[in-house]
């Protein structure tokens, strides 16, 4: 059990025209802002709808990227209701169900971002990997 599904529902991007150039610093965040129910027909088994929004930011004053989507998680009754009820109390969730949650929408909202940097002429949140020749060794002498 775990996560079944995750959707986007708004992609948000702007690059702004007027911004001054030189040394640019992208934050990326991630939170989750809600959590509800989530119905299934299978016995025994219980889900959860995590809302979360992802936030790139391009510094200073360049532009910037919103993700929001919803993550279908599902899991034992027992631990949906330990979820709720901890969410319930403090808006925190057990450690390792929230490490597969922030992880799956970052992943999402990385995958989106960078898609939609190039869209918009912004550079990619995320390093890619770059080719480097290799150097040639020097000849061995006989």
């Amino acid at each position: 059990m775990g996560i079944v599904k995750i959707n986007l529902y708004k992609v948000v991007a702007e690059r702004k025209l007027d911004a001054k150039g030189g040394q640019i610093k992208i934050n990326n965040n991630v939170s989750i802002k809600d959590l509800e129910d989530l119905e299934f027909n299978i016995p025994g088994s219980a889900g959860i709808k995590f809302t979360f929004s992802f936030n790139c930011k391009y510094e200073p004053g360049l532009g910037s990227i919103e993700v929001e989507g919803q993550i279908f998680f599902t899991e034992t009754q027992d631990k949906i209701k330990e979820i709720k009820k901890s969410w319930d109390k403090d808006k925190k969730v057990p450690l390792d169900i929230m490490e597969k949650v922030v992880n799956a929408a970052l992943h999402k909202g990385n995958i989106q971002a960078i898609k939609i940097s190039e869209e918009i002429s912004l550079p990619s949140p995320l390093p890619l990997p770059k080719v480097k020749p290799q150097s040639k060794a020097p000849a061995k002498q006989k």
